[in-house]
């Protein structure tokens, strides 16, 4: 086995990384859900990072999928699909697009059609062959899909942050951070990035848009904008949740979030939840100052 010898910038990028990427209680009190994590495999050496939410009832099953995780081109995804609990047979598929980073072409959007795979509902893996489907049916990707779940992958990070924890070549600030990241469920979490467009797609007419801060208060300020015109003028976040009711008048409305100040903690991490009613987006900022994200909002 080689050891490699980790420069205390790296791990502080991984422990930044940690926080963001994974959580220590995400299945607590949720009865027949599974969530995985690992990779789709296409053209026999492309990976791309996924990730599944899956919950059944009577052999029905409903979730969402992540692609593309913390990537240019995240999308999430809905799912619907069967369970055969006699025969442990797993099936779904891509039904419904709820958001986006790629640029959006609906009819370029190739949806995964997992075939019946051999799984038991409380396994720690899920693997099995797909098809790739455009909305009219036409066949665009095939691949495989290799995933962990998520309870195997967290026992496997608790052990690594016990060892940073209990290393001395580990500064204290370093492992600090450890002790209070903030733990996120990034199945539901859109990392905003700069002169990124994330596009969401509804068929309400309106969203409405929760701002706050999810960790210690350290002053970020933002400006809201829709289509250029302020919504929320140099707004000081904290732990008072602020509500922005926003009407859907066009067929695409562009939402900019501009950084004003990052505050006393590293960059603008200002919590936004994006809500049309049916689905439940939440997003956290990662903005220097005057920095500035969008969100395009399509209609149906």
């Amino acid at each position: 086995m080689v050891k490699i010898r980790l420069s205390l910038n790296i791990i502080s990028h991984l422990v930044l990384l940690l926080s963001l990427l994974f959580t220590t209680n995400l299945m607590q009190g949720q009865e027949d859900v599974n969530t995985f994590m690992g990779f789709i495999k296409i053209q026999d050496s492309l990976l791309i990072k996924y990730k599944v939410e899956l919950q059944q009832e009577n052999g029905v099953v409903s979730g969402f999928s992540l692609t593309d995780f913390g990537g240019e081109h995240e999308t999430k995804s809905r799912i619907e699909g069967t369970y055969n609990e006699e025969r442990s047979l797993l099936s779904f598929r891509e039904v419904e697009l709820i958001y986006t980073k790629s640029l959006y072409e609906e009819q370029d959007f190739c949806n995964i059609h997992l075939e019946p795979t051999k799984f038991k509902w409380d396994s720690g893996k899920l693997m099995g062959n797909f098809k790739g489907k455009f909305n009219d049916g036409t066949e665009c990707i095939n691949g495989e899909i290799a995933m962990n779940s998520i309870e195997k992958i967290d026992k496997r990070i608790t052990k690594f942050t016990k060892k940073l924890k209990n290393s001395r070549r580990v500064p204290d600030s370093i492992k600090q951070q450890l002790d209070k990241m903030k733990i996120v469920d990034t199945l539901n979490l859109n990392v905003l990035k700069k002169d990124e467009v994330t596009s969401i797609l509804t068929a309400s007419k309106k969203i409405t848009c929760t701002i706050y801060d999810g960790g210690q208060i350290d002053k970020d300020v933002i400006t809201v904008y829709k289509n250029g015109k302020i919504l929320l003028y140099k707004y000081e976040i904290s732990d008072t949740k602020k509500i922005l009711t926003i009407p859907l008048t066009d067929k695409r409305s562009r939402i900019t979030i501009e950084s004003n100040s990052v505050g006393t903690i590293g960059e603008n991490t200002t919590f936004i939840e994006i809500s049309d009613g049916v689905n439940n987006i939440r997003t956290m900022t990662n903005l220097k100052i005057d920095e500035k994200t969008d969100i395009d909002v399509i209609l149906k």
